[in-house]
């Protein structure tokens, strides 16, 4: 095997914020294997999805295409197999395409497989898989006593009733505070866990001859934030940052954000692990790990948690890229797209630039050939009944109830719309909505 085709080692985490990196500095998280992964390649600082909710974004990474032409507006639909040409264009490239943990592409189904592979999943390109939902579709699938691989594990272990009373508490105990309670259950059975150790055990099964892709949807840290214990016994006097323009109450604030950081920390604990595994396949130097996420969480940011709005909070990734042909270029403040990640691998599978669709690849910019200022001139976000435009100074939302203008460089909050005093801009962005 050559460096013209390298493994291809996506690592894609649920709903991690932009800043919630130990090498981003702006909180007090710790990611050793990703600030270490991040140091020998490149960190985007300014990636943004192309929809901010799990399955929208999903198909816009696996179509290469923006919201309005990857045809799934919610969590409702599933990405329509034969458009997703990430998945189907590695494997027409002559990959072994595997997934393991929430891949998101068919979240409308509601029976999946005790195994973790279903026929739909071929159907998308993927030659091997070991898929399970996340965590809430886990939950829900297993109260109806649906096939799925996670809850299968909980069942042969006997710990199905305890999770489901842990659950439970999410919904009706406020004392709990809803989406932060530490795991009850073994470290091992935690679902961050149990996606750890299938990527582990596909990496080591792979033939030594050809090339391999694995796609890695760690179903964290999506809410409930929910570390294993000794994770949450890290962060237990951690003090972080109040939201901004919080609402509620501080306390929760900073409970919320210790168990985000905690399974954050989980999560790279594992990518260790897996990066070991490639190691010991002597395939470190010719495998491209690329590191993403479907999109951020508000993490109490103007009153809200979660995603699904145009805030940075939820639009905002981290995004490393390193291995065979990336320079060790530090940070880059190239406005990127979650789509253009797929093109990226494409590319570097041998896929000829022109049938990447909407993505743009960032090979000019990992080679230190490119210019950070032009790979694109503005990224675009949409979900159901709102637009954004953003650039390297501004954002445009517009929405049923108007048009806002941010000045990201003078108010990194959002706390201001500047809209009144920017026709000419606001012109000029509302146009490429």
């Amino acid at each position: 095997m050559t460096n013209a085709t390298p493994n291809i080692l996506f690592l894609f985490p649920d709903q991690w914020r932009w800043d919630w990196l130990g090498c981003h500095g702006a909180v007090g998280v710790r990611t050793p294997h990703l600030d270490a992964l991040a140091a020998r390649g490149v960190r985007f600082t300014h990636c943004r999805v192309n929809s901010p909710v799990c399955s929208p974004s999903r198909a816009c990474l696996s179509t290469l295409r923006r919201y309005e032409n990857a045809g799934v507006p919610d969590n409702r639909h599933n990405t329509v197999p034969e458009d997703a040409l990430l998945w189907r264009g590695l494997r027409d490239q002559g990959y072994r395409v595997a997934t393991c943990g929430k891949d998101d592409l068919h979240k409308a189904d509601e029976a999946w497989s005790r195994d973790g592979w279903m026929p739909i999943l071929g159907r998308y390109g993927f030659t091997e898989a070991r898929a399970h939902a996340g965590k809430w579709d886990a939950y829900g699938k297993g109260r109806k006593n649906l096939p799925e691989l996670f809850t299968t594990r909980l069942a042969q272990e006997g710990l199905l009733p305890a999770y489901f009373a842990a659950m439970d508490l999410q919904g009706r105990d406020k004392t709990a505070l809803p989406g932060a309670v530490t795991w009850p259950l073994p470290e091992r059975l935690h679902t961050d866990s149990v996606c750890g150790a299938n990527a582990c055990a596909l990496i080591e099964a792979f033939p030594a001859e050809g090339p391999w892709a694995l796609w890695v949807n760690f179903p964290g840290p999506h809410e409930p934030h929910d570390p294993p214990g000794a994770y949450a016994a890290k962060y237990a006097d951690a003090d972080f940052p109040q939201p901004v323009s919080a609402r509620g109450e501080a306390a929760e604030h900073l409970h919320r954000r210790r168990q985000y950081a905690a399974n954050c920390e989980h999560i790279d604990t594992w990518i260790g692990r897996i990066l070991d595994a490639v190691e010991r396949r002597g395939e470190t130097g010719n495998t491209l790990v690329v590191l993403a996420s479907d999109h951020g969480d508000m993490m109490g940011d103007h009153g809200r948690y979660h995603k699904s709005v145009a805030h940075e909070g939820s639009l905002r990734v981290p995004c490393i890229v390193a291995g065979p042909g990336v320079e060790r270029r530090g940070t880059s403040s190239a406005l990127v797209e979650l789509i253009d990640l797929g093109a990226t691998i494409l590319e570097a599978a041998g896929m000829p630039r022109d049938q990447l669709r909407e993505a743009r690849p960032l090979w000019p910019l990992l080679r230190g050939s490119g210019d950070d200022r032009t790979h694109r001139s503005h990224q675009c976000a949409a979900l159901r009944d709102w637009r954004s435009v953003t650039t390297a100074t501004h954002k445009l939302v517009a929405d049923p109830s108007g048009i806002r203008l941010y000045d990201l460089v003078a108010d990194p909050g959002e706390t201001a719309d500047v809209a009144a005093a920017h026709p000419d801009l606001v012109a000029d962005l509302a146009a490429r909505t």
